[in-house]
This record gives structure tokens, sequence and C-alpha cells, in this order.
């Protein structure tokens, strides 16, 4: 009897696996249709299942929702995509998986902006501003090129020497919108004004900026740019203001930004890590539930630290700096003074190159750069800078090294929850210790980015 009774086990099991495989859902019809910033993602399964989607650009990073109830009918609707985009997909429902691509289109001729807590939006979708001064031709072309998308005017700044405030004779490229420094009623840009640049250091007082309608009443926005001076780290500018006059100014716009430039400004006496602290400052007490956002050094710019020298890296690791501090917004200073005339597109070396990245880089994340807000803990001592992201379940975890100096530090993550994270475009993983804590190394000026992917069942 004992063979008939193998033979009895290997049945069961083989109709065991027969009937498991029967049970595993598959996925058919799957579609797939975006606009300028969404997409809508639809399929059937054969059997009931509750489904989520994975997506990115290059890589599956990015995770939607899960779907609230099991159905055998699906769609789902990803948000604050990426213009002109290219995304690829993978339909993950119980055991079956489906993959796919999608591209998304150019922005609408009219957009209409506003703030939604800590993020800007256009049309109702996160539009993350990449800023730098108006620019004109060639150089008009290459900041759009690099995913630039927001132009301010600055008096002077316009295209024609002849008349350099008239800024009609050279409009800018199709995908850049501008901020305006003409306050009358009729003169915002199509984006909304620029207040003048950096009032507490002129000794305006609040009350002295142009008083301007709320991006909610006008769907245009007004950006502020404020100096470092509101920060701890940083004396007191003069008598005339006190820290919390700054609460004042930012109570009068609906983006609020400040510049350090701790290279060719500071010769390096300021440590790039009061990026982040400064900008976690500006977000937490002066701007709370405001859009923030941080000028970046790109050049000599006026040429007083001419020992230093502003580099890919530095740029890189300044722009990350600023993004794990809390900005949801970035401005490049591409201007310089070193020759005999006034340059309004003077990178250093490489830095062209490395902005193309770095902007790419931050559209192939969004919206995750201004999604839910967490600090990090690390040691007192280190020079890295980090904080975490949650979006739809899956944590984020944006670091950065400030110095010059290679470093490894622990991390402690009490959201990680013992999942293992990603480092994304490394091609390699960390598995965490003891659930919550983990180590990496880090480069000179290195970032690195961590993703966990949703909990199980969530």
């Amino acid at each position: 009897m004992r063979p008939l009774a193998v033979f009895l086990i290997a049945s069961a099991l083989l109709a065991g696996g027969a009937s498991a495989a029967r049970s595993t859902p598959q996925i058919e019809d799957v579609a797939a249709a975006a606009s300028a910033t969404s997409a809508t993602v639809s399929w059937k399964t054969s059997g009931p299942t509750r489904g989520r989607i994975v997506y990115g650009v290059g890589g599956l990073y990015l995770y939607s929702a899960r779907e609230s109830s099991a159905a055998t009918t699906h769609t789902v609707v990803l948000h604050d995509l990426s213009l002109s985009t290219a995304y690829e997909f993978k339909i993950v429902a119980a055991a079956a998986t489906a993959t796919g691509t999608l591209t998304t289109s150019p922005a609408p001729a009219e957009l209409r902006f506003g703030v939604d807590g800590t993020r800007v939006t256009a049309n109702g979708s996160l539009f993350f501003p990449v800023l730098s001064y108006y620019q004109c031709g060639a150089s008009a072309a290459a900041a759009a090129s690099l995913g630039i998308n927001l132009f301010m005017q600055a008096p002077y700044t316009g295209c024609v020497r002849a008349n350099p405030n008239d800024f009609s004779t050279d409009p800018p490229p199709p995908s850049v919108s501008v901020l305006s420094d003409d306050y009358s009623d009729r003169g915002a840009g199509n984006a909304g004004w620029y207040l003048p640049d950096e009032p507490d250091g002129w000794g305006i007082a609040p009350e002295q900026l142009p008083q301007l309608p709320a991006s909610s009443q006008t769907g245009k926005l007004r950006f502020l740019n404020l100096t470092q001076h509101f920060y701890s780290g940083q004396a007191p500018l003069n008598d005339r203001f006190d820290r919390n006059d700054y609460k004042r100014f930012a109570a009068l716009a609906d983006v609020v930004g400040f510049d350090i430039y701790p290279i060719v400004k500071f010769c390096g006496r300021v440590s790039l890590l009061h990026l982040f602290r400064a900008q976690r400052e500006l977000m937490t007490i002066y701007a709370p539930g405001k859009p923030t956002f941080q000028w970046i050094e790109t050049s000599d710019m006026t040429g007083e630290c001419p020992a230093m020298q502003v580099t890919p890296q530095i740029v890189n690791a300044e722009t990350w700096l600023a993004i794990a501090g809390g900005a949801c917004g970035i401005g490049y200073f591409t201007n310089s003074w070193t020759g005999r005339l006034w340059n309004r597109w003077d990178l250093a070396p490489g830095v062209e190159a490395q902005l193309a990245r770095t902007v790419s880089q931050i559209r192939a994340l969004a919206p995750m750069p201004c999604a839910a807000y967490a600090d990090v803990t690390i040691p007192w001592d280190t020079a890295v800078a980090a904080s975490s992201r949650s979006l739809n379940g899956a944590l984020y975890v944006i670091a950065v090294n400030s110095s010059d100096q290679p470093t490894r530090i622990p991390f402690r993550v009490d959201a990680l929850a013992g999942r293992t994270l990603e480092v994304l475009d490394e091609n390699r993983t960390i598995k965490p210790a003891k659930k919550v804590y983990f180590r990496d190394a880090f480069g000179p000026y290195e970032v690195h980015i961590y993703v966990a992917a949703p909990l199980a069942g969530s």
C-alpha cells in the first residue's frame, strides 16, 4: 500500500497546484490614456483583485494608491505627472502583473496657477517651479531645454538694450511662463508677479511692498525672495527688522524663497549644510503651509571668491539640500558680472550638463519631492542632511553629503518598518538592521535617494 499512498499524495499536490494556477487572476484589456499631467490606466482581471500601478521614467519607483476594494474592472488615475514625458508602468494585481507605457502631452496654452498647501499648481496639478532670470534668444532656448519653466522679470533685464524694461519683443519659449515686475492691475506675467527682490536687504518694510491679490483670486502667483537673514545661523540684517518681520513678508506672497550662495558670496565660510537648515526654518517657522524655494549658484557671479569654484557636483548637492529641507521649487542664478558686461547666461564648466540631469531627475520623481515631509534621525555632527517623504504607502529618503569629504553614517527612519530600500539609479539595495536602521556611504557632495515599496497589504 505504500506506493499507492505516495501516488495519492502526489496527485493531491498536482491537483492543488492546478487549482492554485486556475485561481491566479489574469490581467487583460489593458489601456492607458494620458493628458498633460495625468493618465488613466484601465484593465480587467479574471477574478476580484485590489491592484495598484508602479510607474516611473526609466524605472519603476512611484506608486499609485492601492484600490480600495476588490473588483474585476479596474481604473486607476495617475496624478501630477510631468509634461511631455514618457513613463513605463506595471499593473500589480495579487500575483499577476502587466506592463505598458504612456506619454504625457505638452502644457495647454492657458494655465491657471495656484497653491495647494506647500505645492504650486497649474490647472490643479503639481507645478514644480524651476526659475531663472529672464533669458533671450539662444539663452532662452538653452534654459527651456534644461527644464527651466519660469522666467522672472526684474528691471533692466529685458532683451532690447534700447528699452531694457521691454519684455514683449522677445517672448519666452512655449514651455516657459513668466513672473512680471510690473505690479499694475494689468501687468502680471502669465504666471504672476515677482515681488521686489530681497526687500529686507534694501530696508523695505512689509507694508511698503506691492499689495497684490492672492493666487486664489487671480490664478496668478506672488513670488517673494528674501535674504538669508531670517535664518538663525546668520546675524540679523540690521536693527530695522526682527525675525518676526519675516512672517509678515511671507504673508504677502504665495511662494517664498531666499538665497545664500555659500561658494561665491561666502567663499566657503558657510557650509553647504546651511542651505538645508535655512530651508527647513523658512518652511516651518516663517512660511509654514506655503510653497518655498531657494536660489542656487551656478557660476562665479561677481567674482568675489576667485579661489573657489562652483562645480557640477556642488550645484547638484545644493539643489537636493534645498529639496531635502522642504523646497518645492528651485531657482538657478545664471547671471554674472565677471566680464566687462552683465551676462545673463554664464555657467561654470560642466554645470549646464549637470542642470539637465538634475532637473530631469526632479521631474521624473514628481510628485515625490513635494509629498508629506518627515524628519530623519542622523548623527548630530554629520555633514549629511536627510529627510523623508511618504506617498501612497511608499517611503522615500533624500540624503545629501554637504561636504567635500567622504563619509559613512547611520540613519534611523521609524516609518521604514523593516522594508528593503532601493537606491535609485545605483542598481543596489539596502536591507535595514532592526527594522528602522540602515547605514550608507557617501562620496564628496554625493546624493542618495532611497525608496521602500509600500508594505504588503497597504
